[in-house]
């Protein structure tokens, strides 16, 4: 494990009675890579990532950390792993540090200086060393969730599994998150971690859609949205007056919408946009307020889906 630090999944299937959660999943993720795996609720994300961790056996198929299998770790290898839940695992009437002191002697951290030192740098890492000493049910609920995160990493694993991390914070919050997972992975720990906000999932070194228990789709964002034919939007405003010339420009090009004072456009190559562009610069009449908004992954996730049920 310490050699070559990296999970894999390998044709990993789960059934619950006659519900497959997993259906044959095979996946890898590279040391010191951040992994983001997108679906919507019950897709099987967080049962993935619990035969991940390795405290949920596969029906079929094997899931490892380093070469060993996931469910066959010792305790010492296990203790270089950190598992944030979905469902919050705190003490409410423990402070924060003592939560965080508990975590560190459950993952095998027996000096209680070393945990001190641990505990100290985990709430520093995230930013929670004024609440240290505040019982948890009385922190507010984005304060929680940076405890939950500080408790996963208190024992400075190597290899780091969050689910829905980011969940119910404050903006300004998941940019800190990412921040801070970045800063990780950039020493060389390996993350894996849920999330049902696409967007940010841009942020991970490579995404694995997961839908109805199947892997759809796995590799960099970029790629993902780049290989596939989706189309980018042009909208603008115009006089209302204008708009069966603006139509009679544009239909020829490509598919145009107006609705009141807006019109759309529809694009599906930079040659298409380029003449949309052209001819707006030559009409005779005033365009205002164009925005151009490229594919994303959410359009990426709804391609894939729809070729999966085709």
């Amino acid at each position: 494990m310490e050699a070559r630090e990296m999970i894999r999944a390998v044709d990993v299937t789960k059934e619950f009675k006659d519900v497959i959660a997993v259906d044959n999943v095979s996946l890898d993720v590279p040391k010191g890579t951040i992994l983001g795996m997108v679906g919507p609720n019950g897709a099987g994300k967080t049962t993935l990532v619990r035969m991940m961790v390795g405290i949920l056996p596969p029906t079929s198929g094997t899931c490892f950390i380093g070469d060993k299998e996931s469910n066959q770790l010792t305790a010492d290898e296990r203790a270089r792993t950190g598992y944030m839940t979905q469902l919050k695992s705190l003490y409410p009437d423990l402070t924060a540090r003592e939560n965080l002191d508990f975590f560190a002697a459950s993952y095998g951290v027996k000096d209680s200086k070393r945990r001190n030192d641990l505990v100290e740098q985990a709430a520093r890492l995230t930013r929670i060393t004024k609440s240290l000493d505040r019982t948890v049910d009385v922190l507010s609920g984005g304060t929680v969730q940076r405890v939950s995160l500080a408790c996963a990493i208190t024992h400075d694993p190597d290899l780091i599994f969050l689910d829905e991390p980011t969940v119910g914070v404050s903006p300004d919050l998941r940019l800190e998150f990412w921040e801070y997972f970045h800063s990780l992975a950039n020493t060389g720990k390996t993350i894996v971690m849920t999330t049902h906000y696409l967007d940010e999932a841009t942020r991970c070194d490579n995404v694995a859609m997961i839908f109805e228990g199947k892997l759809i789709a796995h590799g960099p964002p970029e790629d993902l949205i780049g290989s596939l034919p989706l189309e980018s939007t042009i909208t603008g405003s115009i006089d209302p007056d204008d708009s069966p010339q603006l139509r009679n420009i544009l239909e020829s090009i490509a598919p145009v919408e107006i609705r009141g004072k807006r019109f759309i456009v529809a694009s599906a190559g930079s040659d298409v946009k380029f003449r949309i562009f052209q001819a707006l610069t030559k009409a005779n009449f005033q365009v205002k307020d164009i925005v151009v908004k490229q594919p994303g992954l959410e359009e990426a996730f709804a391609h894939y889906v729809r070729r999966t049920r085709q």
